[in-house]
């Protein structure tokens, strides 16, 4: 990723250098890249050579204004100099010598920002309220840019410091505060405009604030993007602070992203665009060293960033008969493939295909949300449909013989084995064309939900009749059943494991396929215990559906280490494979919910088909544009 060192005068040199970071700590290497500076030179003034830290970069929307932020002193000491705000003009395609502006100079000012309609500077100082005012506590503050009248406080301000101001095309106004009574150290907030000046301000919702710091802020004039810094997260790359993006989806924020090709193990904050939309500016500064404006090209950077929010996530619908392919960095259906009736899991993704099976029970479709549980219809039809993952289109769809309610399938090697829960065995298909190979007998009733564990070569059956896990050696087929509790139905091979949600019983069972052991049973987890996936930091979640909860437990001790309640009852479960993100299927209200698993809040709620359950991420490499919907 290209950021580039602005013009400073060096002994009456201008010199423009472009630094490519290498994200090793404390290395980086310098490399020419003559588009992307000449473009930054043409737009950027040049920074004044005495200030040893310069931040905050603002324009006037025709470009031809700048101000920013300039003070001495290193970067991350209490002791520094007056922090002033300066300014250049561009005329006859010159920018003139900066010059501190009209109103600074006096008190400590910083944060500048001209607002879209180049009527108003707002900045960060603190000069007095008012008379008598020795707080010296940091206040927003706006300067008229047309009428040049005095600097007049903002209404939003508080006992606490404000700083960061940011405003809108609809002029709503963003900042940061430390004010009280919210998360800890400062937060993000925003005020909407009203007759007088300013709403009370409003906390931002939980794509944002966590108990950590959020700090400097930028928003789009349309309101559809954040940039921020944060410090302290467990994603930095340094305490002190690094950026984060998020933007607006039709289902609301994406969760705050880290943008790693800018980030350093210095703090990195204070981002602007230009008002072309071309470059990016932020600051960066080390510990003791000086903070610095670099820029970047923000339209590709912004591409990366959307495209490796997610891979797409393919949702089983059971009442919509259908499997939908999920862009979650647009909140955007891209696929709808018809299945067999009330398709209900979603195999592993093997050899570029997933399978969904037609379990013929599914409850009766309902185009809108519902509060309780609809009745349920059956269509048994027993068919198998094998879907091409990256081509997001049905490669195969057909009947499974002999075998009736066709419930969970997973792929090994060449082979497809499909849970025949009315018959008591697994189904072993060729894939290409679902002609059966072979079978396992179950021994048990109600043979449910598949779960392979590598290790061993153990195919895991759930027994929900029968209330037991039966483990099948694949290359003998040779069968052993484990006795569990009451409900034995979802299952999961995790860590050489095999983790059995014992729904009826309420507990969780794991057990050992190596030595046919139960090595840990976890009484009273929960209401329902259904399905499991492990997250990034290696806790195993457990969605719980009639107690509408997320449980984490230690997979080395088997505790529980958290406990969130949800809007609605979650039936399915898959967590994100990089970050600490949750999402899970809400059947009645035909929607999935992206939940964030430091916080337990729900970012987004995704519209997706009738009655979702099964979850599985696609490795796509073939991006698609949404389709229009028609329901």
């Amino acid at each position: 990723m290209d950021v580039e060192l602005l013009p400073a005068p060096v002994d009456g040199i201008t010199m423009i250098m472009t630094i490519r970071w290498l994200f090793v700590p404390a290395v980086f290497t310098l490399v020419l890249a003559a588009p992307l500076q000449a473009a930054a030179a043409g737009k950027t003034p040049p920074f004044d050579n005495g200030p040893d830290n310069q931040l905050g970069l603002t324009f006037s929307p025709d470009g031809k204004t700048a101000f920013w932020g300039a003070w001495n002193g290193s970067w991350g000491s209490s002791t520094h100099a007056r922090r002033t705000i300066y300014t250049s003009s561009l005329q006859d395609g010159t920018w003139s010598r900066p010059a501190t502006a009209v109103f600074s100079g006096v008190y400590s000012d910083d944060d500048p920002f001209v607002s879209p309609d180049g009527e108003w500077l707002y900045f960060a100082s603190d000069r007095p309220m008012g008379t008598g005012d020795e707080s010296r506590d940091t206040n927003i503050w706006r300067y008229g840019l047309r009428q040049q009248n005095r600097p007049e406080a903002l209404s939003i301000n508080s006992a606490s410091a404000e700083y960061s101001p940011v405003v809108t095309g609809a002029g709503t106004l963003y900042f940061a505060s430390e004010r009280n009574g919210e998360q800890t150290q400062g937060d993000l907030y925003r005020a909407l405009p009203v007759a007088e000046g300013f709403s009370e301000p409003e906390l931002l919702g939980p794509a944002f604030n966590t108990h950590t710091g959020e700090w400097n802020i930028w928003v789009s004039a349309n309101e559809d993007e954040i940039i921020f810094e944060a410090s302290s997260r467990p994603t930095n790359i340094s305490v002190p602070g690094d950026l984060y993006y998020s933007w607006h989806t039709p289902a609301g924020w994406t969760a705050a992203i880290p943008v790693s090709d800018l980030n350093t193990t210095g703090s990195d904050l204070m981002p602007r665009l230009h008002p072309d939309g071309e470059l990016l500016y932020y600051a960066t500064a080390e510990m003791g060293g000086h903070a610095r404006i670099v820029t970047t090209d923000w339209r590709e950077l912004r591409t990366r960033l959307r495209s490796a929010y997610a891979p797409l996530l393919m949702v089983a619908n059971r009442s919509s008969h259908e499997v939908t392919f999920v862009d979650l960095s647009r909140a955007a259906i891209t696929s709808r493939l018809q299945t067999g009736k009330g398709p209900h899991l979603l195999s592993n993704v093997a050899n570029g295909i997933v399978l969904a099976t037609g379990y013929g029970e599914f409850p009766k479709p309902h185009n809108d949300p519902v509060s309780s549980r609809p009745p349920f219809v059956t269509s048994i039809n027993s068919r198998l449909t094998v879907i091409d993952v990256p081509g997001q289109s049905v490669l195969l769809d057909t009947v499974i013989d002999d075998c009736l309610k066709p419930h969970a399938s997973w792929i090994v090697e060449q082979h497809a084995y499909v849970s025949c829960e009315e018959e008591a065995r697994v189904r072993i298909l060729d894939p290409e064309n679902g002609r059966p190979v072979g079978q396992i007998d179950t021994r048990q009733r109600g043979s449910h939900v598949l779960s392979f564990e590598p290790g061993s070569r153990t195919l895991a059956i759930s027994n929900t009749n029968s209330g037991s896990v039966t483990l099948a050696d694949i290359d003998s087929r040779e069968t052993r059943i484990i006795e569990l509790a009451a409900g034995s139905e979802g299952a999961l091979a995790i860590a050489g494991h095999i983790w059995v949600g014992n729904a009826i019983d309420g507990s969780v069972s794991v057990v050992d396929p190596l030595t046919d052991t139960v090595i840990g049973h976890i009484e009273s987890v929960c209401a329902f215990p259904i399905a499991f996936s492990m997250d990034v930091q290696e806790q195993v979640w457990i969605a719980c559906f009639a107690s509408a909860e997320l449980v984490a437990i230690d997979p080395e001790d088997f505790a529980v280490q958290r406990r969130f309640s949800l809007d609605q009852q979650p039936l399915n479960l898959v967590t994100h494979p990089t970050r600490r993100l949750a999402y899970v299927s809400y059947p009645r209200q035909n929607a999935i919910a992206e939940i964030d698993l430091e916080s337990g809040q729900e970012l987004r709620r995704i519209d997706v088909g009738m009655e979702p359950d099964g979850l599985r991420w696609a490795r796509s490499s073939h991006p698609r544009p949404p389709i229009n919907e028609s329901h």
